[in-house]
């Protein structure tokens, strides 16, 4: 009787333990660069936000997507015909169960 109840708690504590950890995510910011911010944009110029964003699947420490930095980068210069300022980087990664996201995201102001 009792080694059976010591048995079901033992096993529905595996079990329990098992779902947390296949079910657990986080989410980390690295790093955030900035650049450009040092002029003013005068009144009279018309401008725009732009923004790119690009991920890395990484699966068991094995990658496919090594250029996803510089597709964001291009992306990002794609979207704007005059000139690009006030860029800032953020560096972030998605973790899931022996898998993980790369992630960057650029934004900046563009001047027309």
């Amino acid at each position: 009787m009792i080694k059976s109840v010591i048995k079901n708690a033992f096993s529905s504590l595996v079990l329990l333990s098992a779902v947390l950890l296949l079910n657990g995510c986080t989410s980390s910011i690295h790093m955030v660069n900035t650049d450009g911010f040092d002029q003013v944009i005068p009144a009279d110029l018309d401008y725009k936000y732009v923004e790119a964003i690009t991920k890395q699947h990484v699966i068991l420490g094995f990658a496919a997507n090594t250029n996803y930095v510089d597709d964001a980068r291009q992306s990002l210069i794609a979207q704007c015909d005059g000139e690009l300022t006030a860029v800032s980087t953020q560096y972030s990664t998605d973790h899931s169960f022996l898998s993980w996201y790369n992630k960057i995201l650029m934004k900046g102001i563009c001047i027309q």
